[in-house]
């Protein structure tokens, strides 16, 4: 099916709708302003400004005349530029530095500060747009009996799944960095599977910059990064191998600039390519000591429970929803104590429970679309699995695999299309499950964080309390 002058109108009105309610999430209703929070990515980009990697606030004295300042007890009382990274007297971040690079060139012309809040929402959006050009390339060169008012509903849940809009109520740095990864993480998966469907060493180049960027945001993405490299590789062997290198240089080459820029930028702040920071974070427990028990796969049932299973929070009252902490496990799960592991950590919805779309992702797609699905479910169990066995748990990690989930399950829906139009079972099935996850997608991000709304717009929790009265 061609694209239409209504279909296009329709799109944008969608994505527009989408963005709409980003903002509205991330200005807490304000729409006007956007509630400060954290600087930090604002703080390096002015480091970067200045000539220098080491950020411009100075540590406490009394902070590095500690005989060990990374035991919380021994600084309690100071003031402390928190999970910042704290190194030979100078502080640090250990979050990747593209989205401060990218910033960096408007401190020159601007003294105003960016929030990592506004960061969020722009990368946040960044993603959304990448997950609607994908699913339209697919739909046009692999689905193309598909009826576009189904389109038009992916398009719609692309946007809306939790934890998407979720992330942009408290949309912190931690939150920014995530996103940020995403959004060139979908890039250069859309520039891959263009890539896929016509060969050429521009598409793969962009797909190669952006996944570099991805890694350069967001480190643990190394790891689907590396896993979609690899597939690449067999792709072009299997179906050009007369250009396997010419095809395979030009993704590759962004990816081994970044990967020394980034070398480079560890050795030149830490004396080691290999330490990003982080076992000399400021945080709530020695990192610097237990760095070896951050990762385990001890930690793997609360996590796996957690993540898949953990459920909503149900009240009487306004907020009647909203993202539990650790509810309803199974008793010898309640007593499991691996490690140094966070059980009470952040809200959380399993993603069985507040996301139940995703349930098509297991349902099996058309040959035609094999390397576009391996490359996804690379992505998304690569990303999945490393943060089962971290030992934090929180709704934000989710967006690290969401995203390619969700592709997944909508390619999943699509492939059984012929099931909506004679098993009407499958059809009302498939329709609850939409319904239900973009609903669950819209109230969390208001209903789970009814304290930080309280805080700058008051007026707006009144007048929901009223609205469900």
């Amino acid at each position: 099916m061609q694209r239409t002058w209504k279909f296009n109108l329709s799109a944008l009105l969608v994505g527009a709708f989408v963005i709409v309610f980003y903002l509205g999430c991330v200005t807490l209703g304000l729409w006007k302003d956007f509630p400060p929070f954290s600087h930090y990515y604002d703080l390096q980009a002015s480091a970067f400004r200045q000539g220098q990697l080491a950020l411009e606030v100075q540590p406490d004295p009394a902070l590095l005349a500690l005989p060990n300042p990374y035991e919380p007890a021994s600084r309690e009382g100071l003031t402390v530029l928190w999970d910042a990274t704290l190194y030979q007297g100078k502080y640090y971040l250990y979050w990747g530095p593209v989205p401060a690079l990218l910033i960096a060139p408007l401190k020159f012309i601007s003294a105003r500060i960016i929030g990592d809040n506004l960061l969020t929402f722009l990368f946040l959006s960044g993603t959304f747009f990448f997950l609607a050009l994908i699913l339209v390339e697919v739909w046009q060169a692999y689905f193309p009996e598909i009826p576009q008012a189904l389109i038009l509903a992916s398009l719609a849940l692309a946007g809306l799944i939790n934890p998407l809009p979720y992330v942009l109520i408290e949309a912190r740095i931690y939150e920014a960095a995530i996103v940020a990864g995403q959004c060139f993480l979908l890039g250069g998966l859309y520039f891959l599977f263009r890539a896929f469907h016509q060969p050429e060493r521009f598409k793969l180049a962009l797909a190669g910059t952006c996944f570099a960027l991805a890694v350069g945001s967001r480190t643990t993405l190394a790891l689907p990064v590396g896993l979609l490299a690899l597939i690449f590789v067999c792709w072009s062997f299997k179906n050009h191998k007369d250009k396997l290198f010419s095809q395979v240089g030009s993704l590759a080459a962004p990816l081994i600039l970044g990967a020394l820029l980034y070398a480079w930028y560890n050795f030149a702040r830490f004396g080691s390519i290999t330490e990003f920071g982080y076992s000399y974070q400021l945080t709530g427990f020695n990192i610097h000591a237990q760095i070896q028990d951050t990762f385990a796969l001890a930690y793997l049932p609360p996590n796996l429970f957690k993540t898949l299973l953990n459920p909503l929070e149900l009240n009487r009252s306004f907020p009647f929803i909203k993202a539990a902490l650790w509810g309803g496990p199974p008793s010898w799960l309640s007593a499991y104590a691996p490690k140094i592991y966070f059980y009470l950590s952040e809200g959380l919805s399993g993603l069985l429970v507040a996301s139940p779309f995703l349930i098509f992702a297991f349902l099996k797609k058309p040959k035609e679309l094999f390397w576009i699905s391996i490359s996804l479910t690379a992505s998304a169990l690569s990303t999945f699995l490393l943060a089962q066995i971290f030992f934090y748990a929180a709704m934000r990690y989710l967006l690290d695999f969401v995203p390619a989930l969700t592709l997944l399950g909508i390619f999943g829906l699509w492939s059984r299309i012929h099931l909506l139009k004679s098993v009407w079972a499958f059809k009302a099935l498939a329709f609850m499950l939409w319904a239900y996850t973009i609903f669950i997608g819209v109230v969390l991000p208001l209903s789970s964080n009814v304290k930080r709304l309280k805080a700058f717009n008051p007026e707006l929790v009144l007048q929901l309390i009223n609205l469900f009265k």
